[in-house]
């Protein structure tokens, strides 16, 4: 048995997530329907990592940031609240608040951040 994606679908998918033809929800929906049921990414270099239930694709390096080494919820959380930022903003503005990874439970529709001493924030989508 295997995903319904291939890694090139994967990343046309997420070409078309960053070039604005498909917002968020639409993103996790298309993710959803060929197999994939979560991602993590890896804040100081962007990488992310899709799963599916017999697959998993890692995307390349997209960034080199700093994570600052205090964990600052507030600044999280207001980075968190700024969906509207471009993705790569984003990662800097959670790389200074102290976030290390995020994963995206796709069917569940949350978001589970870890900060960089363990520190967990978890948001509920409100797709």
């Amino acid at each position: 048995m295997k995903d319904k994606i291939t890694e090139s679908e994967l990343r046309e998918i997420i070409l078309r997530r960053s070039n604005g033809v498909i917002d968020f929800p639409q993103f996790l929906d298309e993710l959803s329907q060929r197999g994939i049921n979560e991602y993590e990414i890896e804040i100081a270099t962007g990488q992310a990592t899709y799963k599916g239930a017999y697959s998993e694709f890692k995307t390349d390096s997209q960034v080199n940031l700093l994570i600052s080494d205090d964990f600052n919820r507030n600044k999280a959380l207001e980075a968190i609240t700024n969906i509207s930022l471009p993705f790569l903003d984003f990662l800097q503005e959670i790389a200074q608040a102290g976030i290390i990874t995020y994963r995206v439970f796709i069917k569940e529709k949350k978001v589970r951040y870890l900060g960089v001493n363990g520190e967990e924030i978890e948001e509920q989508l409100k797709i």
